[in-house]
């Protein structure tokens, strides 16, 4: 996934887990992910460490 298709509050599937995007931080190029689990919880991952998901961001349905 490339930085430029992130967005707040969408879901990002990392090599740690999935995670709620909560902030970006593009000169560091990494980028705070929340727990879904507990909104408390941040994690922090480089957008390296991203992985594409396309189920996750499908603007229609799709069936395979």
């Amino acid at each position: 996934m490339k930085a430029h298709e992130l967005e707040i509050g969408m879901v990002a599937h990392t090599k740690r887990g999935v995670g709620v995007v909560r902030w970006i931080d593009g000169p560091e190029r990494a980028v705070y992910l929340a727990d879904p689990q507990s909104e408390d919880q941040h994690f922090k991952v480089s957008f390296d460490e991203l992985v594409e998901e396309p189920q996750l961001h499908q603007s229609t349905d799709l069936y395979y």
